[in-house]
């Protein structure tokens, strides 16, 4: 699904507009897309498991924290492909801790695995 976004940003920005400096715009964010849709829908079956879990305490802390920290990063974006950064390690640094957390024996999935 990420590599079909990416790739009609990429070979299909002529579709959604004619204005040569939105299609490149368009091509240049295509790699930051790609990366985001794979990473969000890696992120939401681990969301998924967590849920299942009923670690809710993890979530929320986990949730707020990394929304705090991609509301600081947004303060230094200059472009979509930064805004689009900023979602990737929001949702990648999440899946990643609550992996490695449920991979310690941490927590609710920690223990159940």
């Amino acid at each position: 699904v990420g590599a079909i976004a990416g790739m009609l940003l990429y070979f299909g920005s002529g579709i959604f507009s004619s204005d040569i400096v939105v299609q490149n715009l368009a091509k240049g964010a295509a790699p930051a897309v790609f990366m985001t849709v794979a990473t969000a829908i890696f992120t939401v079956t681990v969301d998924g498991a967590m849920l299942a879990s009923r670690d809710f305490t993890f979530m929320l802390v986990q949730g707020t924290l990394s929304m705090l920290l991609q509301l600081k990063l947004l303060s230094w974006c200059t472009n979509i492909s930064d805004i689009y950064g900023t979602f990737t390690l929001r949702l990648g640094g999440y899946a990643i801790i609550a992996l490695a957390r449920a991979a310690l024996g941490r927590g609710k999935l920690g223990s159940i695995i």
